[in-house]
C-alpha cells in the first residue's frame, strides 16, 4: 500500500482500514483497489468502440465479486476514485465515509466562503463548498462574496437539494467620509435581501469606487446583521460613543473573529494587533461579541495556489497570500486561536465556544430566500405615443408582429412563417413572456437608434422568430431550419397539460348559462360547451357540460387563456 495514500487518507482524517497490500476500506463509504499507476504508461485507453476507459490491470468483474466497487489512483499531486459501476469519472477521494471525531463538536457554520462568483478570487463550485460542509457534519452554509451577489440564488437552489441552510451574505466597504471599514452584510429576513439588494445597487450602480456611504449602509441595514472585519477595532472605538446607530438600523452587530495567518509578517501583525485592541478594549463590554469566520477562499490546506493563480491573472501579482484561508473543522480552528491567548489571562474556551454560538444565531436567523415559483419580470412602461397608438400592451406587442410580417417575410412563404408564429405567440403568451419580448425590443432599438453596436443574434435566440420580426435579432430563423424550442421549450414550461379547457371563437346563442371566475367577472357561456373541472369529492378532472356546472368547480383553463383571452373579453 503506498505511503503516500495513507499520508492522504490521515490528511483528509478519513476513517479508513487497511485490508491487504492492494486494498483500503474506507468506512462508511467502501472497499477500494488500490492502482499503482506508476505501473502504467497511461492510465487511459480506449475500448473498441473508441471510449476512454481507466487502464486498469486488473480485472473490473473479479473487483466486483469480491466486493470492491471503486479505484483509488494518483493523478497528479492529488488521489481520485472512480466507481467501476458507472462510466469512467475523476472524483476526488476527499469528503467521503466517516470522518476522524473532533475534540471540538459544537455546533458551527462556516459564514465565511467566498465564491468563484467573486471574480479571480474564490474558487471551487458551491457543490463542492456544501459537499464539504455535510462532510463536516455541519447543517448550514453561508457566503460572503466581496460586492456581489451572483452566487446567493445558485446557493439557495444547492442547498435545498442538499437538504442544509443557506445564509446570503456580503463583504463590502463603507465610508464614514474619513476611514474605510470593511464589513460582512448576513440577511435574516425578505425585508433583508430587499435591502441587500439596494446596498448591491449603491455600490455597483451609484458609486464611483464601489464603496458605499455610512449613511446609505444605515438606511439599508433593517433586516441584516453587520459584522465589522478584523481590522475594524480601531475604528469602532472611535466611534464607540455612536455606535448605537448601527444597532438602531440593523437586527444585531459583531466584530469577525478571523485569526488567519498570512505569509507576510506585516499583515500578520496588522490582524494581531486589531483583534488584540478589541479584545482589550471592546470585548469586556460585552456590546459588540465576536462571531468566528474565516474569510475562506478555497476548500483545503493544499488548494491555496488557487487564489495565488487568481490574483496573478488578475492583477499581475498577489496580495495578502495565505495557506491558512481555507474550511477548516473545529479542531483546525482552535488550533489556530488557542495558540494565540494568553490562558491565564483569557477564558479562551467561552471566548472560542461563545465565537462559534454566534455563527449558528445568524445561520438559525436566515429566513431570506428568492421565491422561485412566480416571473418577476417587469411590466413594460408604454410611452405617450405607444399608449395613443395601442390599446395595451398585448396589442402592442401584436402589432409590432404584424408589422415585422409585412415587411420581413417572403413573398409566397406567408403559410409557413404564420404557422410558426402562431405556435411561438401561444408559448410566449401562455408562459407570461409578452413584457419579457417588449422590454428587449425597447432595449435593443434604444441602443440602435444610439448608435450602440448590437450583435445579430445570440445563442438559443438565433431560433426563435418572434424575435426575428421585433427587430431584436437579424437572424430568419426558418431559413436556417433554426428551433424554437432551443429558445422556449413549451413542456419545460408547464404547457401541454393532458387535460385543459380551451375558449374557442365567440358564438350567437341564445341558450347560455352566466359562470363568475375568480376575476370577479361574468362571462356567458354556451349550454352546451363542454368545459374541465376539478369538481371536490373527485380525484381527476372531468368533463361537463357548462349547464352542469356547480357553485365550487374550478375551470381548468388553458394557460393562454387565463392570462390574456379571460381578461380581454
Amino acid at each position: 500500500m503506498s505511503s503516500d495514500l495513507l499520508d492522504w487518507l490521515n490528511n483528509n482524517k478519513m476513517c479508513f482500514n487497511i485490508l491487504d497490500e492492494d486494498v483500503i476500506e474506507i468506512i462508511g463509504f467502501g472497499k477500494m483497489y488500490y492502482e499503482d499507476t506508476g505501473m502504467i504508461k497511461s492510465i487511459f485507453r480506449t475500448d473498441a468502440d473508441n471510449n476512454v476507459k481507466f487502464n486498469t490491470m486488473e480485472n473490473i468483474q473479479t473487483l466486483q465479486d469480491e466486493g470492491i466497487n471503486y479505484i483509488v489512483f494518483q493523478f497528479g499531486d492529488n488521489w481520485y476514485y472512480y466507481d467501476i459501476r458507472k462510466d469512467f469519472e475523476f472524483q476526488i477521494l476527499k469528503y467521503i465515509g466517516k470522518r476522524k471525531e473532533q475534540i471540538h463538536n459544537q455546533e458551527f457554520v462556516n459564514l465565511g466562503v467566498h465564491t468563484p462568483f467573486e471574480l479571480l478570487n474564490g474558487s471551487f463550485s458551491l457543490t463542492e463548498w456544501i459537499k464539504k460542509t455535510k462532510h463536516l457534519g455541519q447543517k448550514a452554509l453561508g457566503i460572503c462574496d466581496y460586492n456581489t451577489m451572483a452566487a446567493t440564488l445558485i446557493l439557495q437552489k444547492e442547498c435545498e437539494v442538499a437538504g442544509i441552510q443557506w445564509i446570503f451574505g456580503y463583504s463590502l466597504t463603507f465610508t464614514d467620509g474619513i476611514e474605510k471599514i470593511d464589513a460582512k452584510i448576513y440577511c435574516q429576513s425578505q425585508q433583508g435581501l430587499q435591502n441587500l439588494l439596494r446596498i448591491q445597487k449603491c455600490i455597483n450602480v451609484d458609486s464611483e469606487n464601489k464603496i458605499i456611504e455610512l449613511q446609505d449602509l444605515l438606511k439599508y441595514g433593517a433586516g441584516n446583521i453587520i459584522v465589522f472585519s478584523k481590522y475594524s477595532s480601531f475604528w469602532l472605538k472611535q466611534v464607540w460613543d455612536s455606535l448605537d446607530m448601527f444597532f438602531e438600523h440593523f437586527d444585531d452587530c459583531f466584530y469577525q473573529l478571523d485569526l488567519s495567518e498570512f505569509k507576510a509578517e506585516r499583515i500578520d501583525i496588522k490582524v494581531l494587533d486589531a483583534t488584540k485592541y478589541y479584545f482589550d478594549h471592546i470585548y469586556y463590554t460585552g456590546e459588540l461579541p465576536p462571531v468566528l469566520i474565516c474569510d475562506c477562499y478555497y476548500l483545503d490546506k493544499d488548494d491555496a495556489k488557487n487564489k495565488i493563480i487568481l490574483n496573478k491573472i488578475a492583477e499581475g501579482a498577489a496580495h495578502e497570500q495565505s495557506d491558512d484561508q481555507y474550511f477548516k473543522d473545529l479542531d483546525e480552528h482552535w488550533q489556530t486561536i488557542s495558540s494565540l491567548f494568553d490562558e491565564d489571562k483569557w477564558d479562551v474556551e467561552g471566548i472560542f465556544n461563545w465565537a462559534c454560538e454566534n455563527t449558528v444565531q445568524i445561520a438559525n436567523g436566515a429566513k431570506a430566500r428568492y421565491e422561485t415559483d412566480r416571473n418577476f419580470m417587469p411590466q413594460y412602461d408604454m410611452t405617450n405615443y405607444e399608449k395613443s397608438k395601442y390599446a395595451n400592451r398585448h396589442e402592442m406587442f401584436l402589432s409590432l408582429l404584424k408589422e415585422g410580417f409585412n415587411k420581413l417575410v417572403p413573398k409566397g412563404k406567408e403559410e409557413i412563417y404564420r404557422k410558426q408564429l402562431e405556435h411561438e405567440i401561444y408559448v410566449l403568451e401562455s408562459t407570461n413572456n409578452v413584457d419579457y419580448m417588449l422590454v428587449q425590443y425597447d432595449t435593443v432599438n434604444w441602443a440602435r437608434e444610439n448608435g450602440i453596436l448590437v450583435g445579430c443574434g445570440r445563442g438559443s435566440a438565433g431560433g426563435c422568430l418572434v424575435l426575428y420580426l421585433l427587430g431584436i435579432t437579424l437572424i430568419d430563423p426558418i431559413k436556417y431550419n433554426l428551433l424554437f424550442e432551443r429558445f422556449l421549450l413549451p413542456e419545460r414550461a408547464g404547457l401541454y397539460p393532458s387535460d385543459v379547457t380551451v375558449i374557442g371563437e365567440d358564438i350567437n346563442s341564445n341558450q347560455y348559462v352566466e359562470v363568475m371566475l375568480e376575476n370577479h367577472k361574468t362571462y356567458k357561456i354556451d349550454k352546451d360547451a363542454q368545459l374541465v373541472v376539478k369538481r371536490m369529492g373527485t380525484d381527476a378532472p372531468i368533463v361537463v357540460y357548462a349547464d352542469e356546472l356547480q357553485a365550487n368547480d374550478d375551470i381548468q383553463f388553458d394557460n393562454r387563456d387565463l392570462l390574456f383571452t379571460l381578461n380581454e373579453i
